[in-house]
């Protein structure tokens, strides 16, 4: 069996999907308001990135954030330039002595989650088309399949951010260099992207082992990367969430997470999310309904599905209280082409 990766497509790809992603922003703006107004009113659950932000910019009103949100530093900065760009927008009925500051840097945060949101769509239809051959119609069901599915995360803070490296880390998990580079990035955005990709990929090489020529060096490079992670969390002490670095701990949380999933707010956060990803993983990874992969190996597997237990596994046992759902949904990017080939099959599409 060849280990060649699929052919990566004409750089004159890049200028095309590069407009049509900035058109696209455009059209979605709307979505803009929506996540700065569901921001600004703290209407749901989120972690409020807007303080941290305002301290690295030495702006007023800034404060430090605890562990493990201060290691997400490139996240944050991020939504510097958002901050700079935005002229200020207040709101009907904004909450009465919110300073223009923080009213900046929510802003900005929104902006950043829009643009987000639009790439990781955009580029979950390049995945689609470069990565597994399907054909456009294919290719944009994904898109729009993880666009929705996004809003199952914590879409008002970083999580866009999270979901668009993953996309791209499966794109590049055929070039080991660019991927290992991508890795190296991920530690100071979000851990989150390490965890997927440390576990997808040790998974594929323990079940699939014709996969390993070519999945081995990116499953070191999300090692190496998880590895830097936990050198910098144990070397560079900044408090907070200490119940994740203690081990004893580990089984309490177990419990407690454990008892929040029988609640209403449980059923609806965790349960509905794992469910639908779990129900469209299944139906995708039917016979004939998966779209034809590039040469020499398969991106997307039957036993990728065993990500979503893993992932459920491993939100019980280090978050707290509602946390699986928006965990296990940074997996979403695995199952999205052959959901979206068993979606268009059924639609009455041509088959791949």
């Amino acid at each position: 069996m060849t280990t060649a990766g699929p052919a990566v497509p004409p750089h004159s790809t890049l200028p095309r999907t590069v407009a049509a992603a900035a058109l696209l922003a455009v059209a979605l703006l709307p979505a803009f308001f929506v996540l700065y107004r569901l921001s600004l009113f703290n209407t749901l659950p989120r972690d409020d990135y807007a303080p941290y932000l305002l301290a690295l910019l030495g702006r007023p009103g800034g404060a430090f954030a605890e562990s493990p949100y201060a290691y997400r530093i490139l996240s944050v900065l991020a939504a510097a330039p958002f901050y700079f760009a935005l002229p200020v927008i207040p709101l009907t009925n904004t909450p009465p002595g919110l300073p223009v500051e923080t009213l900046r840097a929510t802003a900005a945060f929104a902006m950043l989650a829009h643009l987000a949101l639009v790439g990781s769509a955009v580029a979950a239809y390049r995945l689609a088309r470069d990565r597994a051959a399907a054909p456009p119609g294919v290719a944009l069901i994904a898109g729009v399949l993880l666009y929705g599915l996004s809003w199952y995360t914590q879409v008002v803070a970083i999580d866009p951010l999270a979901l668009l490296f993953i996309t791209l880390g499966l794109y590049l998990v055929p070039r080991p260099a660019g991927f290992a580079g991508l890795m190296l990035l991920s530690v100071a955005v979000n851990e989150k992207i390490l965890i997927v990709f440390f576990l997808w990929l040790g998974l594929r090489l323990l079940l699939v082992p014709s996969d390993r020529p070519v999945l081995t060096l990116p499953w070191l490079a999300s090692l190496a990367a998880l590895l830097l992670y936990g050198a910098l969390v144990t070397g560079l002490h900044i408090p907070g969430n200490s119940y994740q670095l203690e081990p004893g701990g580990y089984l309490a949380t177990l419990r407690t997470n454990l008892a929040a999933q029988i609640s209403a707010r449980g059923v609806l956060l965790n349960g509905l999310p794992v469910a639908l990803l779990l129900a469209l993983g299944l139906a995708g990874h039917r016979p004939g309904a998966r779209p034809p992969t590039g040469p020499g190996w398969r991106l997307f597997r039957p036993a990728d599905l065993l990500m979503i237990p893993l992932m459920a596994a491993v939100a019980l046992v280090l978050t707290q209280f509602f946390q699986v759902g928006r965990l296990v949904m940074h997996a979403a990017p695995l199952f999205l082409v052959p959901a979206a080939g068993m979606l268009s099959a059924r639609l009455g599409s041509p088959r791949p």
